[in-house]
Order: structure tokens, then sequence, then C-alpha cells
């Protein structure tokens, strides 16, 4: 057993030695493999167990200790798809790389996280920004639907689309509307300059690989408004 434990952790232990965590489980139509394996310290919570128990455990629970007074409103919330994207992390899609460093993550992490929807967010992480300041429920709710939460790529981007890695140098407004990016492909690194062209895609959604030097951007845009004199 942990020597320090969460509040949610310590809720469950303590169903657990009262020998009532099976029946509980049942009653809310919950995992009981998961809660005691959780209860008794031999698992961390995974994000989509945490959507799950939303309803029955306050959010905040699961990222604060014991002997740590909580900020935020201890409250539950309804239970999240994990495969929906939260509010926190639609909102960070284009600072991905500053928000990584903050709290501790790499930028593998981080990029797969905010843009590229292949993560799910970490106890590690949503603690971070707790103690940052942000409410946990910011990752278990929308917030702004308007924004679709998908990436667009910007200017100095460099994606992979359709098999190709490819700088961009169109920027995102005119990508977002268009669906579409004008870019060269790189080649082992170096920029193809013949190979500049408008390319619209529907499903086939770029994934972002890194950003561009400024030294390779500005290169690249010289030597394409060159080619049109």
């Amino acid at each position: 057993m942990a020597e320090k434990m969460t509040y949610a952790q310590k809720f469950l232990n303590d169903l657990l030695e009262a020998r009532t965590l099976k029946i509980w489980c049942d009653e809310k139509e919950v995992p009981y493999l998961i809660c005691y394996k959780i209860a008794n310290g031999t698992t961390v919570p995974t994000y989509s167990a945490i959507c799950q128990l939303l309803p029955y455990i306050p959010v905040t629970d699961w990222f604060y200790y014991e002997d740590e007074e909580i900020p935020f409103k201890r409250k539950t919330l309804k239970e999240w798809d994990p495969n929906t994207i939260s509010s926190f992390v639609r909102r960070h899609k284009h600072d991905y790389l500053e928000i990584g460093k903050k709290y501790g993550t790499t930028e593998t992490y981080a990029r797969n996280l905010f843009v590229n929807d292949r993560a799910k967010p970490t106890i590690n992480i949503i603690r971070a920004a707790a103690l940052d300041g942000v409410d946990p429920a910011e990752f278990f709710t929308a917030g702004d639907t308007t924004d679709d939460g998908k990436f667009y790529p910007d200017r100095g981007d460099i994606v992979s689309l359709s098999g190709k890695t490819i700088l961009v140098l169109t920027k995102e407004k005119q990508n977002r509307l268009t669906h579409s990016l004008t870019g060269v492909t790189l080649v082992n690194g170096e920029p193809d300059l013949l190979s500049l062209a408008t390319v619209t895609y529907v499903r086939n959604i770029p994934e972002l690989l890194e950003k561009a030097s400024d030294d390779l951007l500005d290169s690249v845009l010289k030597e394409v408004k060159a080619l049109f004199r």
C-alpha cells in the first residue's frame, strides 16, 4: 500500500477495507477489478478509468493527496468519453510545445496529445496543470465546442500527409477554410522546390511532425518567391 493516497484512492481503499467495494461497484456498474487495483495501490488510475468513475467520485479527488487542500469545487461530473477532445486539450493545439515544457512532458507526448490525437492525458500532466491553477474538470469537459478541436497546419509546420513530409507555407486560417495546404516536400530534410504544390485533404488529416526552424522557413519562402519573379 502506498504511504500517501489521493482522496479518490482513499475513498476506494476505505470501501475495500470495509469489504463493501464489490457491492459499491456492482451498484454503480463500474469495473470491480480496476477499482480494486486502484484501491490497493497496485495500479495507477488511467484517464479512461477516471472518466468512467466521474459520476461517483469528485474529479478533483484523483489529483490531490489527503494532506493537500483542494482549491477547486469538489464535484462529480457526467461520465466522459475518453476519446472526446477535452476543453484543455482543445485550447492548446498551437502552444503545445510551451505547455509540454511547462508541465514536464516530452515533446513527442505533447504533440500526440494536443495535436495528433494519439495520446490521452495522464495523471501527471493533469496534476501538474491543477497545481498551476487549472481546474481538473477542464480535462473531462468539452469547453468551447465552436472550436472543432482539429489540427490545421500553420506556416512553418512540418507535417506528414499521404506518405510525404511537407513543409507548410500557407497560414492556418487559409488552411482551415480550404481544407488544403501549400508547401514543399522535404527529402532527407532538404526542401524540394520543384515539389511546390497545394494539397487538399478531407479524411487524411496531416500529422504534425515538428516545427521548422526560422532559418529553413525563411530560406524556402525566399526561394519560392523568386520562382514567380
